[in-house]
Order: structure tokens, then sequence, then C-alpha cells
């Protein structure tokens, strides 16, 4: 049959149209949170990338290691618990109950909590309690951060649960802006900065173990350069094979000239919880071998003041805590992360103002503890 024969018989049917284009109804934060997304699977430096180990045999590795990093529970250690760490624990189990959370005047409570304002009935009830109050004592660290801004962060985290919105929009909307307000009203703001460490990478690699993947946090507590610093870096080696300074266990830009005083590895709810602490004690501990290196050549062995960490997931946030010591029986240094304090979360006023007393906390300990002990270890490199 002719191919150009048509058959008459056959029904004759519309010529398709051609569909037009549909315009994008998600609404713009939406937008930007499947944008985010997309960025971030395209990293393979972003912090929660696993590898092909599973976090749980990550924490088995680091257990097996020449240089053991254990997990150790406050509830159920048989081990002495380091004074240092003790303190430390101490004093933030003390803001995790509320205890002397807020420093508003009589007068400012009054109005924060009157019923003509939008705070939420329990936290009203809340804000009322006698022991949560105490201008004296948390005015020592840091002003207080306006209700209204706090009110406005609750409300963003609440509405970012809602909308299952992703850990790059989390980390952006309510982790980072927690942790730069608290910043920005600590009384040591000018000595301190937050770094975002997602693309760093640990450097030179041998200060972890080969077996693991070169996992990293989102947030670094860091010292601002000073006098001594300065001076110091122009004595300082190289590390790598790259040839380049750093004070840190990585040789990233943004922090290779700034020493990091405490690590914050935030998650989305519905990342692992396991995945975060394998993180935070593959990058805690390289870290700590790096210290090790800036030690003047000769020494004993080096004594790291015990380390606050901080991890996030999703609304809720937790306190750990990290030392070394030397196992009396296996006569190897171990490193030990003390767990945990469930500290508060973004899903109120009241326990949000405990998440930046306990951020205040952290910052002035990087100050007066973490400062004054990264100048005596590199005190040797500007002797004359």
């Amino acid at each position: 049959m002719d191919g150009a024969h048509q058959d008459v018989e056959l029904t004759p049917r519309p010529a398709k149209k051609r569909r037009r284009h549909q315009p994008d109804l998600d609404p713009p934060e939406q937008l930007a949170s499947i944008s985010a997304h997309s960025e971030d699977n395209a990293s393979e430096l972003e912090s929660h990338h696993s590898g092909r180990i599973s976090p749980t045999k990550q924490l088995a590795y680091l257990e097996d290691s020449s240089e053991p990093v254990v997990y150790c529970d406050f509830a159920t250690t048989t081990a002495d618990i380091p004074e240092d760490v003790a303190t430390l624990c101490d004093a933030v189990q003390a803001l995790a109950d509320g205890i002397g959370i807020l420093g508003f005047n009589p007068d400012e409570l009054a109005a924060s909590t009157g019923p003509s304002t939008a705070l939420d009935p329990r936290d009203r009830k809340r804000f009322g309690y006698a022991w949560a109050d105490d201008c004296t004592e948390r005015l020592k660290t840091g002003t207080m951060v306006s209700l209204k801004e706090v009110q406005a962060l609750v409300t963003s985290a609440i509405s970012h649960e809602d909308k299952r919105s992703h850990e790059a929009v989390w980390n952006e909307k309510v982790h980072q802006t927690l942790i730069a307000a608290a910043l920005t009203t600590s009384f040591y703001a000018e000595h301190l900065d937050i770094a975002n460490v997602k693309t760093a990478t640990i450097d030179p690699p041998d200060l972890a173990n080969q077996k693991l993947p070169k996992r990293v946090v989102d947030y670094a507590i860091v010292l601002r350069p000073n006098q001594l610093t300065r001076k110091a870096w122009e004595t300082l080696q190289p590390v790598g094979n790259a040839g380049i300074k750093s004070w840190n266990h990585t040789t990233n830009n943004d922090i290779r000239s700034t020493p990091i005083a405490s690590n914050i590895e935030t998650k989305a709810p519905n990342k692992s919880w396991t995945d975060g602490k394998a993180q935070i004690a593959i990058w805690t501990s390289a870290l700590f071998k790096r210290l090790a290196l800036l030690q003047q050549p000769g020494q004993g062995r080096l004594e790291i003041p015990a380390m606050p960490l901080l991890i996030a997931q999703g609304h809720d946030w937790h306190f750990f805590v990290v030392s070394q010591q030397l196992d009396p029986v296996l006569k190897k240094r171990t490193t030990t992360i003390w767990q945990k304090i469930d500290i508060g979360n973004t899903r109120n006023c009241f326990d949000a103002y405990k998440l930046i007393a306990v951020l205040h906390l952290v910052m002035e300990w990087a100050f007066k503890v973490w400062r004054p002990w990264f100048h005596d270890l590199i005190g040797w490199m500007v002797e004359e």
C-alpha cells in the first residue's frame, strides 16, 4: 500500500496541542529548600555525608583505634569524671533546668509576661518562676536577646518543622540565627567568631583514622587573631603536602588562622542522631592530634582542657564535653566524649533562652579557659 495513501475510514483526530509551561506553584521558601537540597546533594563535603561505613561502625572503629575515642554516659560511668568536665556539666545542667536563664529586671519581666503580650501561655507561666530570673548572675556572660527576636526564632523553627525543611534551611534559618544572636549579645564577641566549616576537610588526612570518612561539622567557635597569634603565625610551620599553615586540623582558608575553641554539629529533625555523634567525634579527635603537634618539641604529654561540644537535631540541643586522659590499664591516651545534657529546644521561648544562656557560657569558657591555654601552647613560638 502506498505510504502516502490515507485510510478514509479512520476517525480523524485533532492535532496534539503543545502543553504550555505551568508556573511553579511552590511557595518561595519551599523553593529555597529544594534549591538548598540540590546544592547540598551536589557537594561531597556536606557535614551529613556518611560515606560507605555506617555511623555505628564508625564509632566502633574509633573505639578500637590505637588512640581510642569513646562515648561515656554521665549516669552510667564507673570512671572518675575529670574535675573540669564536672565543672562544665554542673553549670550547664543548672541552665538546662532553667535556673537563672533570664536576666530581665522586674519591669521588663512584667512587660514581657503581661496578658496583652503575644507570649505563649506556657511561657508566661514559666517566665514567672522565681528561680528562672537572675539578673546578677545571668548578665555576667552577656546581655539578653530581645523577646521579640526570640519569638521570631521560635515561630520560624516551628514553621520549618511543619514544612519538613531540608537541613540546609534549618541551618540557615534556625541554627545559625540562634548562634549568631548569642554571639552578638556575648560579652566576649570582640574576641570570638563563629565559623561555618561545612566545606572544610581534615588536612593533613592522617590526622584522622584512614578507615573513616574525613567528616566535618557545621560550625566552630573560634578565637579571633590577636597580637600574639599573629606573631606566632610568622614562625608556624606549614602542615601536610600542600605546605599551608593552619592552627587547626584543616587548611580551609576561612579558619586556618583562627584557632578552634569549640565545635557545633547541627541536624534537621529527620537526620540520624548517631550520624552526628560520629561526625563530631572524628572531627574533634583530629583537632586534638593537631594541637599536640603545636606543642614545643621535647615537652611531655600535652594536657588539653575539657572542651564543650554541642549537637542540635532540629529543635533539640544537646551538650557534650570531650576530654583526654591516660588509660591506667591500657597505658594509652583515650579521648572521652561525655554525654549528654538535654539543654532545651526552639519550640518555645523559655527553652530558647536556655540555649542562649548555654551558648553564652560556652563563649565565656572559650575566652577565659581556652584562649589563655592556647596562648600558653604557642608561646614558645614567639620567645626571643
